[in-house]
């Protein structure tokens, strides 16, 4: 996924949780969620509004992650295999394709949720650095000669 993507899905990504598996003991139930991301420049009470929205769950949001997780496990299935059938991994890709826009989408209307409940000084500040930070972190390709 892009880095936009990631950093917009740490805003707004409830806690996930996650199973213990067999040969791991089970973590004790008093293990607490990670800080939310405090944004700089943002207000305290912006900042509020943005923990809120990177802390509350949300069974739909999760939901699609598993869409994508199982859309992936199959691609990688369909490519892993020792005879590689095309038609296959084209269906595996197009549903990978298809979760991961339902999630982008769906993330992307969380996060304009959220930047309608920020105070208007600190709207342009939040957006400002995600676009700025997705810039910096996916530089432009070089253009071909």
């Amino acid at each position: 996924m892009t880095r936009i993507l990631s950093l917009a899905l740490l805003l707004v990504a409830g806690a996930a949780e996650a199973a213990p598996t067999a040969a791991a003991p089970a973590a004790p139930a008093t293990t607490s969620a990670p800080a939310p991301k405090r944004f700089p420049g943002v207000s305290d009470a912006g900042n509020a509004i943005l923990a809120k929205a990177q802390t509350a769950p949300d069974p739909q949001f999760q939901a699609l992650g598993k869409q994508v997780r199982a859309a992936h496990d199959q691609l990688m299935s369909a490519v892993m295999a020792p005879v590689i059938d095309v038609d296959k991994v084209t269906a595996a890709l197009r549903q990978e394709e298809a979760a991961q826009a339902q999630m982008r989408t769906y993330n992307n209307d969380r996060m304009l949720r959220a930047v309608k409940q920020l105070p208007e000084d600190d709207r342009g500040t939040f957006l400002r650095t995600l676009i700025l930070s997705r810039r910096s972190s996916n530089p432009a390709p070089a253009p071909q000669p």
